[in-house]
């Protein structure tokens, strides 16, 4: 929870609720299709009962790529900062010490976010192999 969203919960996706999670990440143009695969954590976010976006990390090693998605409706109202903020918890606790993403047209909101770009080659293999451009990742220490 954060001080702009203090009732925003978050729980483990259930295995119902899998195919909204697939849905919402291909419409972002994130990866989609592995969202069952071991190493994948992915959590449902809701605030005061309404449900508000998705996120997941990828996890290899001490690293992982970060996913998030806001429903479409509620952009633009800090929800994806807090998602950010509390995925970044989650994936300390699996033992991440940097993150990853993939931003797209979002590059604003991760630098905000406190992602830099990286530098060229630097990216793990295990996950510029899931990218559609490697070259685009942005990155951040969290653990």
């Amino acid at each position: 929870m954060t001080a702009r969203h203090p009732r925003l919960l978050w729980l483990p996706l259930a295995p119902f609720e899998r195919d909204g999670a697939r849905a919402a990440l291909k419409r972002a143009g994130l990866p989609h299709d592995d969202v069952d695969a071991p190493g994948r954590w992915y959590w449902r976010f809701e605030e005061d009962d309404v449900p508000v976006g998705f996120g997941g990390v990828e996890v290899h090693g001490d690293a992982g790529l970060l996913r998030i998605v806001t429903l479409p409706v509620l952009r633009h109202r800090g929800l994806g900062a807090a998602i950010a903020t509390a995925l970044e918890g989650e994936t300390a606790a699996l033992g991440c010490r940097i993150l990853y993403v993939a931003p797209g047209g979002e590059v604003a909101f991760f630098t905000e976010q406190g992602y830099a770009p990286c530098p060229a080659g630097t990216v793990p293999e295990a996950i510029a192999a899931r990218l559609p451009d490697p070259d685009g990742v942005m990155h951040k220490r969290v653990g």
